[in-house]
């Protein structure tokens, strides 16, 4: 009995998705190459750093300065700060993830007729299908510049982000007249 309400609820369920996502219209995409050429751009890890990045400025400085547990010039402070960092660091990781993927896609290449392979792994070069092969490699590229990105970041990371984060922030802090107020928090 207890398996039939419970069979009979699930139905329902699907029932009414079924109606509401067949009343939405259902349109052709007209230009679709136009869309695919722009979800690969999309796809590479440099854009992906950039697309966080742009998101993350768009929220996180504001839940800082509406933090209603803070008095008004240290919520002022802590999104200026935030703001810093995340302008600081999306640049940079930016960057080197571009640099990083520029440096894969120059030395990984499915054949040794479109350039060097000297990162491309002998399975990729083995591949007799070409669709296959070319999947594959562009999964080892994504993947290859992603590791050697965070591998050069971990050291970025203290060399070029902390210092020039502290530098961008205080400058801002002080053109807002908040350096004297914010100097005990100079957590970044």
């Amino acid at each position: 009995m207890r398996t039939e309400s419970s069979h009979h609820n699930y139905a329902f369920k699907a029932s009414f998705y079924d109606r509401f996502f067949k009343s939405l219209p259902n349109k052709d995409i007209v230009n679709a190459e136009k869309f695919n050429k722009i979800g690969h751009a999309l796809a590479s890890p440099h854009w992906n750093r950039l697309a966080l990045g742009c998101a993350a400025i768009c929220s996180q400085p504001m839940w800082d300065y509406f933090n209603p547990k803070v008095d008004n010039d240290t919520a002022k402070a802590s999104a200026i700060r935030t703001g810093s960092k995340i302008v600081v660091c999306t640049s940079v990781g930016f960057t080197i993830r571009g640099l990083a993927h520029k440096i894969v896609k120059k030395f990984a290449n499915g054949s040794p007729e479109e350039g060097s392979t000297l990162l491309t792994p002998k399975e990729i070069l083995s591949e007799t299908n070409v669709a296959v092969r070319n999947s594959k490699l562009k999964l080892h590229r994504n993947a290859f510049s992603t590791l050697l990105a965070l591998s050069v970041m971990m050291f970025t990371n203290f060399l070029i982000d902390a210092p020039l984060t502290t530098l961008v922030a205080n400058k801002i802090l002080k053109k807002s007249n908040m350096n004297n107020k914010s100097e005990g928090n100079k957590n970044v």
